[in-house]
C-alpha cells in the first residue's frame, strides 16, 4: 500500500500525463470495441432522457467530449493535466483544468457527467467523497457514466512503458465493494464486468451507468 499523501499523487499524475498528451493526440478514436460501445449507450440513453449538458472528469485529449458534442450535447470537458486540456481545446471542446476533488467550484450541475479510467487514480479512502462531489454536481434524475478497471482489490504504483513511462498511482476494486460504495448515492442503470483481450493482472473493465439518487 502506498505511503503517499494525495498532493503527492496528483503531482505524479499531472506530469505523467501532460507527458503522455501528445500520444492520446495522435492515438484518436482507435480504442477498444466495447469503450466506444459504452460511450454510445451512455450517450443513447442521454439523448432519450433529453439531457443537454455532459461533464467530463478526466477527459484526456478530449475524444469523447467531442463525440458529445458532435451528438449535439452541451459539453465542459474536465482534467488534471494542463496539456490534455490544450489538446481537448485544439479540440474545439469547451475545456478547464479542474482537480476532481473540486468539482464544486464549477458552480453549476450537469445533467450528465461521463468518466472513463479516471477514479481508478482515486484511493479507496477518498472515493466516498469524491463520489459525493460528482452526486452534487449532477442534476436531479442525473446519469452518470462510471467506467474503470477492477475486479481485484490492489493498490499499486505502475510505470507502464508502452506509455508515458512514468509512475501512476491506481486503486483496483472488487465488484462488489465497488457497487456498494456507489449505491450511497446512486441507484444503478446497467452493470457490466467486461473481460479484456489482453491479461491485465486479473483485472476487467467495470462498466456502470448510474443515475443520481
Amino acid at each position: 500500500m502506498t505511503t503517499m499523501k494525495n498532493d503527492e499523487l496528483k503531482q505524479q499524475l499531472r506530469a505523467a500525463y501532460d507527458a503522455d498528451a501528445q500520444r492520446r493526440v495522435v492515438g484518436g478514436d482507435g480504442r477498444e470495441a466495447w469503450k466506444l460501445d459504452a460511450r454510445a449507450e451512455f450517450a443513447s440513453l442521454a439523448k432519450q432522457e433529453h439531457k443537454k449538458t455532459i461533464l467530463e472528469i478526466g477527459a484526456g485529449a478530449g475524444h469523447d467530449s467531442v463525440y458529445f458534442q458532435s451528438r449535439g450535447f452541451e459539453v465542459l470537458a474536465t482534467d488534471l493535466s494542463p496539456q490534455m486540456i490544450e489538446a481537448c481545446k485544439r479540440n474545439g471542446v469547451k475545456a478547464q483544468v479542474l482537480d476532481l476533488y473540486e468539482l464544486e467550484s464549477l458552480g453549476r450541475q450537469f445533467d450528465a457527467i461521463y468518466s472513463l479510467n479516471v477514479l481508478l487514480h482515486v484511493p479507496k479512502k477518498d472515493l466516498k467523497r469524491v463520489l459525493h462531489g460528482i452526486h452534487e454536481t449532477l442534476a436531479p434524475n442525473g446519469l452518470f457514466f462510471y467506467g474503470v478497471y477492477g475486479g481485484v482489490e490492489k493498490e499499486e504504483i505502475f510505470t507502464d512503458p508502452s506509455k508515458m513511462n512514468l509512475p501512476r498511482y491506481f486503486s483496483f476494486l472488487g465488484d462488489d465493494t465497488l457497487a456498494k460504495i456507489a449505491s450511497d448515492e446512486f441507484d444503478v442503470v446497467s452493470s457490466k464486468a467486461i473481460a479484456l483481450e489482453k491479461d491485465k493482472n486479473g483485472l476487467h473493465f467495470q462498466s456502470l451507468l448510474l443515475r443520481k439518487k
